[in-house]
């Protein structure tokens, strides 16, 4: 048998180098058998599949490598590997620990070392020991140079700031912004930077501002804005208190109707309503008698009690 029908006739010696380090019921059914291209004619490689059945691994498969050498009456198995199919469920590709920080991520202690190369800089100016006699007292503009730096910021780290603060919370299409009385700009709170950067930011120096100590925007705003006032008018509306004097003066009550009183009737009379009338008690000679009776007897008690 050639060496080749010997590499394609050995599934069976590709299943069982599997199941040297996996259960056999991890191991599916096979799937192909490829013959791969190598220079010696001497050599032939064929690579095995089978399905992987690992609860573990869906999707997932088994390649093994054998391999058949002229003079050589058996085959070897080379490598074992499991490898993820179309449907696998993999990682995502690996990239160096500089690309995967984000904005957030640096803590206490950490450290952050800048690329050699890092596009958001470019060259300051540090011939600091030619100009001493300038620096004292150091004028802004010096700064704007980068005296004493290094590096500065390039054009390019400069826009990639001014976009990322727009796009923050302290920018002007922030949801606080759009609903403030007025605009950071005008506010008295905002402190002014320098450079050409402070001409669309400044900070925030509000203490019970949306932002203090942040850069914000000068379009950026919020509700503790200097020029908002308290409301002073009533929480209730009060409407003011007229009176027509003109008409009680032309009023002279001659479309008014008489007063006339109501007179009970005798016993067993009806009112003008239909009721029947209340019978008085006694009339007014008889009341006068009861009390000066009563104011009498009184008087006579009164005497007797000083006689005695």
């Amino acid at each position: 048998m050639s060496i080749s029908d010997q590499v394609l006739a050995a599934s069976d010696l590709a299943r069982a180098a599997i199941i040297e380090s996996v259960p056999a019921e991890h191991v599916g059914a096979a799937m192909d058998v490829v013959r791969e291209d190598v220079e010696d004619s001497n050599l032939v490689i064929a690579t095995y599949t089978f399905a992987s059945a690992s609860p573990a691994y869906p999707g997932w498969y088994w390649s093994v490598a054998v391999v058949a050498i002229e003079g050589q009456d058996h085959c070897t198995v080379s490598e074992v590997n499991l490898l993820p199919g179309f449907a696998a469920l993999v990682p995502p590709d690996w990239s160096p620990w500089a690309q995967r920080v984000q904005a957030g991520d640096l803590g206490v202690g950490d450290l952050l070392p800048t690329e050699e190369n890092d596009e958001r800089l470019t060259a300051g100016f540090t011939g600091l020991d030619e100009l001493a006699e300038d620096l004292a007292p150091l004028h802004p503009a010096q700064w704007e140079l980068g005296l004493g730096r290094e590096q500065i910021l390039s054009t390019l780290g400069l826009e990639r700031a001014v976009d990322r603060w727009f796009g923050g919370d302290t920018g002007p299409r922030a949801a606080m912004a759009k609903s403030a009385p007025s605009n950071c700009g005008s506010c008295g709170f905002m402190v002014a930077i320098g450079g050409s950067i402070g001409q669309v930011f400044g900070v925030c120096a509000n203490e019970f501002g949306a932002a203090d100590g942040q850069v914000v925007a000068t379009t950026f705003g919020c509700g503790a804005h200097s020029s908002v006032r308290p409301n002073r008018t009533a929480p209730i509306p009060v409407v003011p208190l007229v009176i027509d004097d003109d008409s009680d003066e032309k009023s002279d009550s001659a479309d008014l109707p008489e007063y006339v009183a109501e007179i009970i009737t005798a016993e067993g009379s009806e009112n003008v309503e239909g009721q029947e009338a209340v019978e008085p008690l006694a009339d007014s000679a008889e009341l006068e008698v009861i009390a000066g009776t009563e104011t009498t007897e009184e008087v006579n008690e009164e005497s007797a009690e000083d006689q005695e």
